[in-house]
Order: structure tokens, then C-alpha cells, then sequence
């Protein structure tokens, strides 16, 4: 048996170990709360730009993008865009499509990549090649998520002949996007 000091009678323990108890539970409710609040899981809508579009954008519940392509069959696959790799396919439409993600960087309430898309047809005699180097960033803010997403173009049409074509401008798109679910 453990002494109680003098002047500390048994209810006063008992309103200290029930005001402890309630400060723990509110500190655990706060942090759920918190973590629900500060992670990327879950999809966005938003626009990029001005005049755009609504996108919208998914990320699992580790916080990295989802991405979802659908192959020239009809099937719907979907690539977690947690690790350098890349995806090729046939889209509906014809031709092969290849996206390579050259790097991760995950940190908290934030996720980036740097990728790269290429498309190739040859239809009709001609060689259709369109290249995309691109930066997406993902970032919590208190008004919703940051994206910006920065991009480069390279498109080329050729025939025996030769090409034409070459690099486009590069374009920065940005948005706040709203938590959908």
C-alpha cells in the first residue's frame, strides 16, 4: 500500500485521475481528427488553370496518387504511383501510351512526382509521337490540396519523308482541390 500525503483526500484523487482520463481522451480525439485531416487519402475535385475543367485526382489510403487508364479492350486498371515504374498500354483509340514515373518524394501532407507519357501511332503511313516531361506537387493547405502540375510538350508527325514537329511551351497549371470523400 502506497502513503497519501497529507491533505490529499480520496476525491480529490479521484477528480484528478478523471480530469487525466478526460485530458488523454480529448488529446487522442484531437489526434484523430488531425490525421484524418492531414493525409492525402481519399479523391479531390478542383480545376487546373483558369477556365478548366473539373479533374479529379485519388490517393490511397498510404497518400500516393492513383492512377487509373483504360486499355483498347475496355478494361479499367489502376497503377499506385508510390514507386519509380512505369505502365504501357494500348488505349482505346489505338497506338501505345507509356507513363514512367521517374521519382517519389513522399513527406508529410505532401507527395510529388516527376514523370514522363509518351504516345506512338502509325496510321495511314504516318508516325504519330507525342512526349510529355512533367512535375505534379500535391500539398495539404488549410484551404484543401495545392497541385501544381508543370508540363512539357514534344509532339512530331512523320512520314518517309521525315518529321515535323518539336517542343511545345511549358505550361504551369495550379489549383486548390476539395476533399470528395
Amino acid at each position: 500500500m502506497r502513503a497519501v500525503p497529507s491533505g490529499v483526500t480520496a476525491d480529490g484523487v479521484a477528480r484528478v485521475v478523471r480530469l487525466s482520463a478526460s485530458v488523454a481522451a480529448l488529446g487522442l480525439m484531437s489526434i484523430a481528427l488531425a490525421s484524418a485531416e492531414d493525409d492525402l487519402t481519399g479523391t479531390w475535385q478542383g480545376t487546373l488553370g483558369r477556365g478548366q475543367q473539373q479533374v479529379q485526382f485519388r490517393f490511397s489510403e498510404d497518400g500516393y496518387r492513383l492512377f487509373d487508364y483504360t486499355n483498347n479492350i475496355g478494361a479499367t486498371q489502376t497503377m499506385e504511383w508510390s514507386a519509380p515504374g512505369e505502365v504501357q498500354y494500348v488505349p482505346s483509340g489505338g497506338g501505345v501510351e507509356t507513363i514512367a514515373v521517374e521519382s517519389v518524394d513522399k513527406r508529410p501532407r505532401a507527395v510529388s512526382y516527376v514523370l514522363y507519357t509518351a504516345f506512338e501511332r502509325a496510321r495511314n503511313g504516318y508516325l504519330t509521337q507525342q512526349f510529355t516531361y512533367q512535375q505534379h506537387v500535391y500539398r495539404l493547405t488549410n484551404k484543401g490540396l495545392w497541385v501544381r502540375v508543370i508540363r512539357q510538350e514534344a509532339s512530331y508527325l512523320g512520314d518517309r519523308g521525315g518529321s515535323t514537329g518539336g517542343p511545345g511551351k511549358t505550361e504551369v497549371l495550379e489549383g486548390i482541390f476539395t476533399r470528395m470523400d
